[in-house]
């Protein structure tokens, strides 16, 4: 793909949540000793961002902040009116394989628009830089 596009052409898509308040669900204690602590079973209000980046370009695109979950509907939504429209060359897009990641209807989309898509392996800790 490389060879063929030119490393400028790859575009990195992922998903990320925040929270407001940070807990700490493990913990390490002396051998046979139990570790305490509280923790509320209410879940706070949480902003997620979806964006692509380029190897070697530090901004994002088409950075989008929302505060619910994102679905396949949605993650497609934004692909569609946001992400794809803002690429000026033609582009690889990565992606990883989270369930929200319809690849057939997601090939479709990207294929129209005269890009390529590459999904990751369920499980690649190698490819992390």
């Amino acid at each position: 793909m490389i060879k063929k596009y030119g490393i400028e052409s790859l575009v990195y898509i992922d998903e990320s949540g925040f929270e407001s308040v940070q807990e700490c669900l493990y913990a390490w204690s002396k051998r046979r000793k139990k570790v305490r602590g509280e923790k509320q079973g209410k879940r706070k209000k949480r902003e997620n961002l979806v964006a692509g980046r380029r190897k070697r370009k530090k901004d994002l695109i088409a950075p989008m902040i929302f505060v619910c979950c994102l679905n396949a509907v949605g993650f497609e939504g934004w692909l569609e009116q946001y992400l794809l429209p803002s690429l000026e060359i033609k582009s690889v897009l990565i992606m990883d394989n989270a369930p929200i990641h319809r690849k057939t209807l997601i090939k479709e989309l990207v294929n129209r628009q005269g890009h390529e898509v590459i999904f990751l392996p369920k499980y690649s800790p190698d490819l992390n830089d």
